[in-house]
C-alpha cells in the first residue's frame, strides 16, 4: 500500500496546488472576498472560496488512485455484513463508504461555499451538516462500538450509534471551521492530523481482523489524500494569504477528517482509540471551549466573535502572525506524536 499512499499524496497535492489559483480567479469573479475589520489580521480584502482549490485536490486524488490501482479498486469492493447485536443490518462495501463521504463531502462544500457568499444562518447551517453526516451514516460510515481497555468491544445500541455518530462528525465540522483564524492555520492543523492518521492506519493496518484491516486502509488513502491537498493549498494561505478557505473548505476538511476518524482510528486496535483523533484536534477545541466560557462568564452570546482568543492574545504581546501559527505547529506535532504513541501500545 506504500506506493497508493505516496500517488495519492502527490496527485492530491498537485492538483490542489494547480487548482487554487483557479478557485482564487473564481472567488474574485463573483465577489466573494472577507473584507477586514477590527477583529481581524488582514488588511486588504481576501478571496475566500480556497476550499474549492482543496476539494479539487481530494477529488483528484481519489479518482488518481481508482484510475492508477487496480488494487485500490479491488479493495473497495470489499463487502462485510454489519451487524447489531446479532441481527445483520445491511451488507456494506468501502464503495459505498467512499461514495458516501464524497456525497456528504460534497454537500457541507455546496452549505459553505453559499455562506462565504452570501451568509447561511446558523440552523440551516446545522441542519445541513446533520443531513450530510446522516448520509455519510447511510453509506455505512458509522460508529457501531468502540474498544474500551481491559474490556471487550462495547457494541452501542443502533439509535445510539447514528446519535454518537452524528456529533462526532458535527464536532470535527466545527472544530477546524473555528480554528480557521489566522492565516494558514486550519490547513496545517489538517495536514498535520491527517499524517497523524496515515501513520496510525499504518501502525494499525496489520489487524487479523479482515474489514477493518481494509477500512484502515482506505482510511491511510484518504489521509495521505487530504493532508497532500491541504499541503498543495497551503503556499497560497500561509501568512500573508493570497487565499482564505473559507466556510467551505473548512467544513469539508473537517467533515472528511470526521469520516477518516470513523472508518478509521476508531476501528483500531490501540489503547484508548477513542483518545487519538480527540488528542490530535485538542488545541483549537481547547481554545474556541475557553473563549465560550469566557463569553458566558461576561454575559455575552457563546458564539459571538471576540479578539480572546490564544492567537489573538499571543499578537497583542508582540507575537507576528507566522510566529503564532508556527507555535500552534509545534504544539499539534507534540500532540500529535502522543496519539501515534497510542496507536503502537495495543489493547489489554
Amino acid at each position: 500500500m506504500g506506493t497508493i499512499y505516496i500517488a495519492a499524496f502527490v496527485v492530491a497535492c498537485a492538483s490542489s496546488f494547480s487548482a487554487t489559483p483557479f478557485a482564487i480567479w473564481l472567488s474574485r469573479r463573483w465577489g466573494v472576498l472577507d473584507y477586514p475589520d477590527a477583529r481581524k489580521v488582514h488588511t486588504t480584502p481576501i478571496p475566500r472560496w480556497g476550499g474549492l482549490g482543496i476539494y479539487i485536490g481530494i477529488l483528484m486524488g481519489i479518482l488518481g488512485v481508482i484510475i492508477g490501482f487496480p488494487r485500490f479498486r479491488q479493495l473497495l469492493s470489499y463487502r462485510y455484513p454489519l451487524y447489531n447485536h446479532g441481527e445483520m443490518l445491511s451488507v456494506v462495501t468501502l464503495e459505498k463508504q467512499l461514495a458516501g463521504i464524497l456525497v456528504g463531502l460534497t454537500f457541507v462544500m455546496i452549505l459553505g461555499m453559499q455562506d462565504d457568499r452570501k451568509g447561511v444562518a446558523a440552523l440551516p447551517k446545522l441542519l445541513t451538516q446533520i443531513i450530510a453526516s446522516l448520509v455519510a451514516l447511510n453509506y455505512g460510515v458509522q460508529i457501531m462500538g468502540l474498544r474500551l481497555p481491559f474490556f471487550n468491544y462495547a457494541q452501542f445500541p443502533i439509535l445510539l450509534s447514528q446519535i454518537i455518530t452524528v456529533f462526532w462528525m458535527i464536532g470535527f465540522m466545527n472544530a477546524i471551521n473555528l480554528a480557521d483564524g489566522l492565516d494558514g492555520l486550519a490547513a496545517g492543523l489538517a495536514a498535520i492530523a491527517s499524517a497523524t492518521f496515515l501513520a496510525v492506519a499504518i501502525i494499525q493496518g496489520d489487524t487479523d481482523t479482515p474489514f477493518i484491516a481494509k477500512q484502515l486502509k482506505m482510511a491511510g488513502v484518504l489521509s495521505a489524500i487530504l493532508c497532500g491537498s491541504c499541503l498543495g493549498f497551503l503556499p497560497y494561505n500561509f501568512s500573508p494569504a493570497k487565499v482564505f478557505m473559507g466556510d467551505g473548505g473548512a467544513l469539508g476538511i473537517g467533515f472528511l477528517l470526521g469520516a477518516i476518524t470513523v472508518i478509521g482510528t476508531l476501528k483500531t486496535t490501540a489503547v484508548l482509540s477513542v483518545m487519538i483523533p480527540v488528542i490530535v484536534v485538542a488545541l483549537p477545541v481547547i481554545d474556541v471551549s475557553l473563549a465560550m466560557i469566557r463569553r458566558y462568564k461576561k454575559g455575552l452570546r457563546i458564539m459571538e466573535p471576540d479578539k480572546d482568543h490564544l492567537h489573538h492574545r499571543l499578537m497583542s504581546r508582540g507575537w507576528t502572525a507566522r510566529e503564532v501559527v508556527l507555535l500552534v505547529y509545534v504544539l499539534t506535532l507534540i500532540l500529535s506524536v502522543s496519539a501515534i504513541f497510542l496507536a503502537i501500545v495495543p489493547m489489554r
